[in-house]
C-alpha cells in the first residue's frame, strides 16, 4: 500500500508546481518555514512540496504520514477539478482518473484491518 501512496503521489506533486504563481515569491518557491512565508497565499502548498517532494525520503516516512500526504493532495486536485467544472465520476482527463484511484486508496487505507497505525510500514 505505501509504494502505491508514494507512486500516487507523483501526479499531485507536478500539478501543485504548475498551478503554484511565483512571480512574487522572494524566496523562487523555496519554502523557509512560517515567518518567511506567512503572507504568501501558496505556502501551504509550496511547505507540501518541500515536504513530500522525489527527494525527501518519503519511502522512510510512516505509511500514516504519506497518505496524510496523499489526503492533502486529493483536496488539492479535487479543488482544481471543481473549479474546472468537471464531472469527476464521469470525466476521462488525467486529474479526474487520477482522483478516483486517490480515493479509493484513501479509502482503503482507512478500512485497514486493525487500523491504518498497525499497517506494517
Amino acid at each position: 500500500m505505501k509504494q502505491d501512496i508514494l507512486t500516487a503521489l507523483e501526479f499531485p506533486r507536478v500539478m501543485i508546481r504548475e498551478n503554484m504563481d511565483l512571480r512574487t515569491c522572494r524566496f523562487n518557491g523555496h519554502y523557509v518555514g512560517e515567518l518567511g512565508c506567512k503572507l504568501c497565499t501558496a505556502a501551504t502548498e509550496c511547505k507540501w512540496l518541500v515536504e513530500h517532494d522525489e527527494f525527501s525520503n518519503l519511502a522512510r516516512k510512516p505509511l500514516a504520514e504519506v497518505a496524510a500526504a496523499l489526503e492533502f493532495a486529493m483536496h488539492f486536485v479535487e479543488a482544481m477539478v471543481m473549479e474546472s467544472d468537471h464531472q469527476c465520476e464521469e470525466c476521462h482527463c488525467e486529474a479526474c482518473r487520477w482522483l478516483r484511484g486517490a480515493r479509493k486508496t484513501v479509502a482503503d487505507f482507512h478500512q485497514l484491518p486493525d487500523g491504518p497505525a498497525d499497517y506494517p510500514q
